[in-house]
């Protein structure tokens, strides 16, 4: 297939425009990564037999997470 000179240049054109755009992009996103803030580390949960699922702020145990397991009953 044949493509003429003025087609090349075109391409060559778009390729330029596109390849700046994307260096803008990443610059950009470089920029913003910089000026996010930092986060905290999450607290690391102290474990113990009397405190399973770790301390409250105030220092009593946590309860377990999430819904209550269920209980069967047996009929006796």
């Amino acid at each position: 297939m044949f493509i003429s000179k003025h087609e090349k240049e075109e391409m060559r054109i778009s390729i330029r425009a596109l390849q700046a755009q994307v260096k803008h992009l990443l610059d950009e996103l470089r920029e913003l990564k910089l000026s996010r803030p930092e986060r905290k580390p999450k607290s690391l949960i102290v474990r113990t037999e009397e405190a399973p699922w770790g301390y409250k702020k105030d220092g009593t145990p946590r309860k377990r997470s999430g819904r209550p397991p269920q209980v069967m009953e047996i009929a006796s």
